[in-house]
């Protein structure tokens, strides 16, 4: 157990055993359902949000003795606590689900140098306001020249950002890119070659999403074209530094970016097992 984990503070917590755990079954007390991961060799975060089932910590397997960054939600302080039947088991594991109204998108910016992802999500449960479904956009422990991509919601910048899984309207999405580079301390927004590309795999059928490029007015639809190019544009810097041990991006500017995410109506035989391909 790690408990005393004050309002809104982070916590490094480890994983005590010699196979893997699973956060989904990791009992949390006033604590966020999300867990970051460093990724050292990528120099960014790996994250899995646990109400979402989305992000790209494989699944919220966290490794033998791997440390993982959790944040206290609550006015009271937080608590983790681990058991030997929070292990996954041994071998290839693959996460399965009892719930059929659950999707995803991964959203992919690319330069010869860098790759920065995020994700959508669709479930049940999932609202168009900030909610536990959500995660949060981390700044690096180590500040480098990067490329990030998150999308934007009430101010906040996320990494995954969760929505109903059927909606009566359509939805409009900021989608903010940025190519970053370092100056001393800190990081300023460059113009540059990018491209950004989709994962539609996991996307249900009765969601249509379109991209609109808000510099130059181009639409594109996502289920026709598997990438888009463009070319970034310098809006100011912003601080490498944070307070505690872990930041959050700020929102610079105008997002780059509008997915307008629309919602079909969902077929009429739910006892219907047809093939998708």
């Amino acid at each position: 157990t790690l408990g005393s984990i004050a309002n809104t503070k982070y916590a490094l917590a480890g994983n005590p055993y010699a196979s893997t755990i699973d956060f989904d079954n990791i009992t949390l007390t006033n604590i966020a359902v999300t867990t970051s991961v460093w990724d050292d060799a990528n120099s960014d975060w790996k994250t899995w949000n646990k109400t979402s089932q989305s992000g790209d910590l494989s699944g919220g397997l966290i490794a033998p003795y791997q440390g993982f960054w959790v944040q206290a939600i609550s006015s009271t302080t937080g608590t983790i606590t681990i058991e030997t039947g929070d292990k996954s088991g041994t071998g290839t594991f693959y996460k399965i689900t009892d719930d059929d109204n659950r999707g995803s998108i991964s959203l992919k910016a690319t330069t010869d140098n860098f790759v920065s992802e995020s994700y959508l999500s669709f479930y049940s449960e999932g609202t168009t306001e900030l909610d536990d479904g959500d995660s949060k956009k981390l700044l690096p422990f180590q500040a480098s020249s990067r490329v990030v991509i998150m999308s934007v919601l009430d101010g906040q910048p996320l990494k995954i950002n969760s929505f109903p899984y059927e909606n009566s309207v359509a939805l409009m999405l900021p989608i903010d890119v940025m190519l970053l580079t370092l100056d001393e301390t800190n990081y300023v927004t460059e113009a540059g070659e990018v491209t950004l590309s989709w994962n539609l795999d996991q996307l249900p059928d009765h969601i249509s999403m379109t991209l609109t490029d808000n510099i130059t007015g181009t639409e594109t639809y996502l289920d026709y074209e598997s990438e888009y190019a463009f070319t970034t544009e310098p809006k100011g810097s912003f601080s490498a530094t944070y307070d505690g041990p872990i930041g959050t991006y700020p929102v610079v500017g105008e997002s780059r970016f509008t997915l307008n995410v629309t919602y079909g109506a969902l077929g009429q035989n739910d006892d219907a097992t047809l093939p998708s391909d």
